[in-house]
């Protein structure tokens, strides 16, 4: 992922963001909200990188980043606001308007945001553009529309809608990815997997408590290992299919092109009749 240094100073810092690429005009950025009595974190990003992580000790909702612009008017609009709302607390990072015409193809505003909060808190959380990572938080719902997602050590439920970027998650209670492009990494996960759909990209699901259910893929290829429920996939376009140490049944329902190959089945195993490499 881009602008590793970042990444792991925002990990050793409370918070912190360091704004990497072009960055004329600079300012720090920073809000907070106290976390007593909230139930759950909502979080939109524009142009930028972000990282969540929570915190067992964490008290407050505090969000810090470097907001960087092509001018000094740009700059101004550049912003972090946290506020609170009932027991919802809203983290929005700011960005001028590049419609307007006052834009020209040079100019640019952009915050790398970060946001630490009680690890017990459920977040939601969209981003436009830029890498994203989250990690030790009690659940997580996220729409993207394009860069790197990671994410670690979730607690309860990962649901993911996604543009354009791999992901990457390791560690959660269940899993739900829509994705466009991008490969898919999965491990780690103590409950089912679904992938309603996807369009490109492999698919790789490693070490899973319960099932695995790809509804839809369209191209790349699809590994699915140590899975202790069943494994099914309803319509592969393209692709290879691999499945090996399931305790459940193996299903493919439809398949264009590609082998299917599986190994150490505990159940039945069900593939169309044409498929190759069965």
């Amino acid at each position: 992922m881009r602008s590793r240094y970042w990444l792991a100073l925002i990990a050793l810092a409370p918070v912190a963001a360091l704004a990497g690429g072009d960055c004329e005009f600079r300012a720090d950025r920073a809000a907070g909200v106290d976390a007593k009595g909230v139930e759950k974190v909502v979080i939109k990003a524009g142009a930028g990188e972000m990282k969540v992580i929570g915190r067992t000790n964490a008290v407050r909702i505090e969000a810090r980043g470097t907001a960087c612009a092509g001018s000094q008017e740009q700059l101004g609009g550049t912003l972090i606001n946290a506020r609170r709302e009932g027991n919802v607390v809203y983290v929005e990072a700011t960005q001028p308007d590049e419609s307007g015409s006052s834009w020209g193809k040079n100019d640019y505003a952009y915050i790398n945001l970060g946001v630490a909060l009680p690890a017990s808190l459920p977040v939601v959380a969209e981003d436009s553009s830029g890498d994203a990572v989250f990690e030790d938080l009690n659940a997580l719902e996220f729409a993207d529309s394009s860069g790197e997602l990671e994410i670690r050590r979730i607690a309860g439920a990962v649901e993911v809608n996604d543009s354009s970027g791999d992901i990457t998650i390791d560690g959660a209670g269940s899993v739900r990815v829509n994705d466009s492009s991008g490969d898919i990494e999965i491990d780690e996960v103590r409950g089912n997997v679904e992938v309603p759909s996807d369009s490109s990209g492999e698919i790789h699901v490693t070490h899973v408590g319960g099932s695995v259910n790809i509804d839809a893929d369209s191209s790349g290829g699809i590994r699915v290992e140590e899975v202790k429920g069943s494994v099914r996939v309803g319509s592969d376009s393209s692709g290879d299919i691999h499945a090996g140490r399931v305790g459940g049944d193996f299903t493919v329902e439809s398949d264009s092109t590609g082998s299917i190959e599986h190994e150490a089945i505990g159940g039945r195993v069900s593939v169309p009749n044409d498929a190759a490499g069965n």
